[in-house]
């Protein structure tokens, strides 16, 4: 922090955050709006019923979902919306890049070998989203480490 910052501080003035802040912020609530949708629609499609292995069902025609699935969607997309609103979106943005490849991962061990018992209902395209949110996660951190908004 500079001089000026802490005596902008002091004087009570506030002190704006820069354009990369905002940008993560922006695609931090705009995942966890994705993961809410996502949620909704899987519920709708699939039910509130059985939390264990399922026939396998597809969401807009291609993506897996299950009622557990929906759940983890759930949980995801209100941590994600909470944080872009809390300003914590740079905080949290490592965790859940550790949590996007986790289920990347997952997803691929079990499409790999053999993806019969997986409670998740997974496909390669649910892979693919959720390394597609792992980067966008990458970005709001790299973003706001480059800016200087940590």
């Amino acid at each position: 922090m500079t001089s000026a910052n802490r005596q902008e501080r002091a004087e009570g003035t506030v002190v704006s955050r820069g354009p990369a802040h905002h940008r993560g912020r922006l695609v931090v609530v705009a995942l966890g709006v994705l993961y809410l949708v996502l949620a909704a629609v899987g519920l709708a499609t699939v039910g509130w019923h059985d939390f264990g292995y399922e026939e396998p069902v597809r969401m807009f025609g291609f993506l897996g979902v299950s009622t557990l699935l929906c759940v983890v969607h759930a949980l995801l997309g209100v941590v994600l919306t909470t944080a872009g609103l809390r300003r914590a979106a740079t905080a949290i943005a490592p965790v859940l890049v550790v949590a996007f490849v986790a289920m990347a991962v997952f997803g691929a061990v079990a499409k790999i070998f053999g993806g019969s018992g997986d409670p998740l209902n997974f496909n390669w395209w649910n892979v693919v989203l959720y390394l597609v949110s792992a980067a966008a996660c990458v970005y709001v951190y790299v973003t706001a480490w480059r800016g200087g908004d940590r």
